[in-house]
């Protein structure tokens, strides 16, 4: 079973949470971001769910040693009570890291979570993502599977190239894709997404995978 750990001071809201999560996760719960921090140090968890106001250490702080300190690749799910553009910031900076507000109910939180367990998942090492014969080089910009060799697909191409590959098979909307290949303070508007989208079809043509990177009317891309 998979481990995960939860950080939150709200005795009540660490139990749901637990409650919510316990079918598929061997679960310990700490109420002190600081506590947290020494469980994760002698300890191995597969997904992280702390609050972003604790007592000790905040979760974006908690997020950062886990990132930066620690080097460790864990999904996180940051809780939020008010969504600001600083806390958004930091959270969409991390690939496998999302953030919920904690009044979330529990399919959104254990849809959320296995979402980013399947993200990290696809990311098998940190300059190569994959998907069936597609490799993304993204050291040397380059895109190659059975059919050839693409070095036309670069900078914000490649990035929501790649995007979209880490996360197959997911619906993603409109808005989370310009937050995590644009950021949350871009000067650029989030229309620019179907421009990008249209030439990025263009080139995927090339080597036929044009057609993996579906639109879902309404919502968003998926690539599948």
């Amino acid at each position: 079973m998979l481990k995960a750990l939860i950080v939150e001071d709200d005795k009540f809201l660490a139990s749901s949470l637990k409650a919510a999560i316990a079918d598929k996760f061997d679960v310990d719960v700490s109420y002190n971001g600081l506590d947290g921090q020494k469980l994760i140090d002698n300890n191995i968890y597969d997904f992280v769910i702390a609050d972003s106001i604790l007592p000790g250490k905040g979760g974006l702080d908690l997020l950062d040693y886990i990132r930066e300190d620690k080097e460790l690749k864990i999904p996180v799910i940051v809780l939020t009570i008010a969504e600001s553009t600083e806390e958004k910031a930091r959270v969409m900076k991390h690939r496998v890291t999302e953030y919920l507000p904690r009044v979330a109910d529990a399919s959104l939180l254990t849809t959320t979570m296995s979402n980013l367990l399947q993200r990290e998942s696809n990311l098998k090492a940190e300059n190569e993502v994959t998907y069936k014969d597609l490799v993304l080089d993204l050291k040397n910009e380059l895109v190659t599977s059975n059919a050839g060799t693409l070095d036309t697909i670069k900078g914000k191409y490649l990035e929501l190239l790649s995007f979209f590959v880490i996360n197959n098979n997911i619906v993603l909307e409109k808005e989370e894709i310009f937050d995590r290949v644009w950021g949350v303070d871009s000067e650029t508007t989030i229309n620019a997404i179907e421009v990008y989208i249209s030439g990025l079809r263009k080139e995927l043509r090339k080597i036929g995978y044009d057609k993996n990177l579906r639109t879902v009317r309404g919502v968003g891309y998926t690539f599948e």
